[in-house]
């Protein structure tokens, strides 16, 4: 295994499908990033990685669209959540699509995942899931977005989606000594963050409790713009490889089944077209040292 190779992947709710079309491509030719470093809804479809699931994010995230909506206004006024999470994070990994906990715990694989701390207003990295409850509420805390889900406590901590303050996170994958290290956007190239002065006037308002965190996301839009310019600093190095869309993306609430599994295929044929590339990239180092190693 070349324990210092890294897969970072961008949230983006259901634009994360994209990613979930690379991860299956990874999964089929047996191809496995010992650490992956990721949030939100990519950290969703990440758990189907180390699980070895393949398309389970289409049994689990698409197809149950084509039956019921598991969001809307409804479950936001019921439960203050737009989406169903006992629904995602309950009955389908436990009944309805069993996730295969078994096989995430025994991978091999590292998966750090990232929730904001509304107190600190700091990211906060998790890979210590001990059990299926802990891991499932990690996540959970990890997709939890502002106004649209309620705040989930974490080892006694007010958690919210980990996009808050960290949304793409190359510089803890860097920080945990990968040297290569694969990026999947869910945005096309020439994407920048804006800030909106309405969302900011919201979350102050709803959020007024929690200072660091309303600080946090002021700095959100020149953190994510600044982040994005170091990725293309370190890809122009050959630390980073980069993996986005060529095609428009899908909204963040897009319900449509058949536009996010255009998207999630699209995802797929991505990875198969780069495929090449991108175990040139991981391996490089090796064979320039004459070593022998693969991914686990």
């Amino acid at each position: 295994m070349l324990n210092n190779r890294g897969l970072v992947l961008e949230g983006g709710a259901f634009r994360s499908v994209f990613s979930g079309g690379v991860l299956d491509f990874f999964l089929e030719h047996d191809f496995y990033v010992p650490n992956i470093i990721t949030l939100s809804a990519g950290a969703y479809a990440a758990l189907n990685y180390v699980s070895r699931q393949p398309q389970r994010l289409i049994r689990t995230n698409i197809d149950p669209l084509r039956k019921k909506k598991y969001l809307g206004l409804g479950y936001f006024f019921r439960t203050g959540n737009l989406f169903d999470f006992d629904f995602l994070f309950e009955r389908m990994p436990n009944e309805l699509e069993p996730f295969d906990y078994d096989a995430f715990f025994t991978s091999g694989q590292k998966l750090v995942m990232s929730a904001t701390n509304c107190a600190t207003g700091k990211a906060a990295y998790f890979d210590d899931y001990q059990n299926k409850e802990r891991l499932m509420d990690i996540c959970r805390a990890s997709n939890s977005f502002p106004f649209i889900a309620r705040i989930v406590d974490i080892d006694g901590e007010p958690m919210l989606d980990g996009g808050m303050c960290d949304a793409i996170p190359i510089e803890k994958a860097l920080a945990d000594g990968n040297e290569k290290i694969i990026v999947v956007f869910t945005r096309t190239k020439e994407y920048r963050k804006k800030s909106r002065w309405f969302y900011l006037l919201m979350i102050r308002l709803f959020y007024r409790k929690y200072p660091n965190f309303v600080e946090a996301v002021k700095q959100r839009s020149d953190r994510y713009n600044y982040t994005l310019d170091l990725i293309d600093k370190l890809e122009q190095e050959g630390k980073v490889y980069i993996i986005r869309p060529s095609e428009r993306p899908v909204s963040n609430y897009e319900t449509n089944p058949d536009r996010l599994l255009k998207f999630y295929e699209h995802g797929y044929m991505t990875a198969k077209e780069k495929f090449q590339e991108i175990k040139d990239f991981v391996t490089e180092a090796v064979k320039e040292a004459g070593e022998k190693g693969s991914l686990c």
